[in-house]
């Protein structure tokens, strides 16, 4: 098994590790991504349950429903607000990992976009992947995608 990749917070008061999935991050345009993030989106990977810990400091949580109805939970730094990582039970036995906090985030390209029809207008990232008006329809823990 591949070793961890590791991430944090800005302030570097909080100090994770996990094995997110090659092939399932990607952007997502839902109105809570955008407040959550503080930006028109957010770009996120999944990674299993089972293997993210945090190593250092301790995350805060925020939980909510989300546009879905299901509740999830935001995990971030009680320090700085750096958004870590979320889960809820629209993703059982997953946690989804802000990609921007690990430290090398440059290994995973995005692969699609959800959640499009809540894009602000001026944000459509790219023709050339996969485009979905809401929720995207994946199974990425299985590794398909449909």
């Amino acid at each position: 098994m591949e070793d961890p990749e590791t991430g944090g917070c800005l302030c570097g008061a909080v100090r994770y590790e996990a094995r997110p999935q090659v092939d399932s991050a990607y952007y997502c345009h839902c109105r809570d991504c955008q407040i959550g993030s503080a930006s028109a989106f957010t770009v996120a990977i999944f990674s299993p349950e089972q293997d993210f810990r945090v190593i250092a400091g301790e995350l805060s949580c925020y939980s909510k429903a989300a546009d879905s109805g299901r509740t999830i939970e935001r995990k971030f730094c009680g320090k700085c607000g750096t958004p870590l990582a979320w889960s809820g039970e629209g993703f059982p036995e997953t946690v989804l990992l802000s990609l921007s906090s690990l430290d090398n985030p440059e290994k995973y390209r995005p692969v699609l976009e959800g959640w499009t029809d809540r894009a602000l207008s001026w944000c459509r990232i790219s023709d050339e992947i996969s485009s979905y008006p809401g929720r995207p329809i994946r199974d990425f823990l299985s590794g398909t995608k449909s």
